[in-house]
């Protein structure tokens, strides 16, 4: 048994499930001892002692609180209505160490359904963080309906750039057609690092459509892929979910931004259409992402050509 996994059990009384053991094992001193007043390393979570000390404080404060819960992290403020006036109080996140499920819960005790399991909740943020850490520039995959619509994007792009509003590092454009068949377009010639791309969008690209292909003739190479993006924050499980969200007759546009102007963006892609899969920045970016492609626009203008 870990040691944190020995500490916590021992401190609240409960089995601590293993995939948060092992996340607080490898992460734990990254997280903040206060993410109420200080931004944490990932999504609000606490470290162990911001865990012990708020669950036993539920436990205390909150009459009927489960000893199976565990609070492991800080949503933030959200506002209720309480005899008809605004009230703004804490939201946490926690941990369901019976069925290991994640649930938010307020400062007055009301529950909500997050994740099913831990690894899922916090797959994106772990993404984010590992990424940020690693890269100064943005990573961002969009995915389209139709074949044609991550070329259109890549041209914006490409226009912005030329009149300085965006700095691109790279820019991938895949498409599968309608027969599964799949092409891609890189905005720079691939650099060779250790017999493999050296760029972030290219290793992903090559992950998500040629491995499966490669691996029965190269499966050292396959190994040498998943390694390699291992070491920049990427695991397979993220791999294998990206790869099933792409369908017959889509298109993708993988970005990796140093800066941009974001008005001039939002200006190129009102109404644009497209599902954001991955923002490496934050949550709330991606969320503005998805709000300005989303943008009502004309009829005329919303037809894949």
């Amino acid at each position: 048994m870990r040691e944190i996994e020995k500490y916590l059990n021992s401190a609240l009384g409960v089995r601590i499930p293993e995939e948060y053991a092992i996340f607080m094992e490898k992460y734990g001193n990254k997280l903040a001892a206060d993410p109420l007043s200080g931004e944490s390393w990932i999504t609000g979570l606490g470290d162990r002692d911001f865990v012990i000390g708020t669950t036993l404080a539920f436990r205390t404060g909150i009459p009927g609180f489960s000893r199976e819960y565990v609070v492991i992290g800080y949503l933030g403020p959200k506002t209720i209505v309480i005899h008809k006036t605004y009230e703004e109080i804490d939201d946490y996140v926690m941990l369901n160490t019976l069925d290991g499920t994640i649930v938010s819960v307020d400062s007055l005790g009301a529950r909500q359904d997050l994740a099913k399991g831990f690894d899922e909740w916090v797959a994106s943020e772990l993404l984010r963080a590992t990424l940020k850490e690693k890269y100064e520039s943005t990573l961002t995959v969009v995915l389209f309906d139709g074949e044609t619509k991550a070329r259109k994007a890549r041209e914006n792009l490409i226009a912005l750039e030329r009149l300085g509003h965006v700095d691109l590092e790279d820019l991938v454009v895949v498409v599968k057609n309608r027969e599964g068949v799949v092409t891609l377009d890189q905005m720079h010639k691939t650099v060779r690092k250790g017999g493999l791309a050296g760029s972030i969008t290219g290793l992903i690209v090559g992950a998500i459509f040629f491995t499966p292909l490669l691996g029965a003739v190269l499966g050292g190479l396959a190994g040498g892929l998943s390694a390699s993006l291992a070491d920049m924050g990427i695991d397979d499980q993220f791999i294998k979910e990206l790869s099933q969200k792409f369908t017959p007759g889509c298109s993708a546009l993988f970005t990796l931004v140093r800066k941009a102007d974001p008005e001039r963006v939002k200006e190129a892609f009102f109404g644009f259409g497209g599902k954001v899969l991955v923002n490496s920045w934050s949550k709330q970016r991606e969320a503005l992402i998805q709000s300005v492609l989303d943008a009502a626009q004309p009829e005329s203008d919303q037809a894949d050509g």
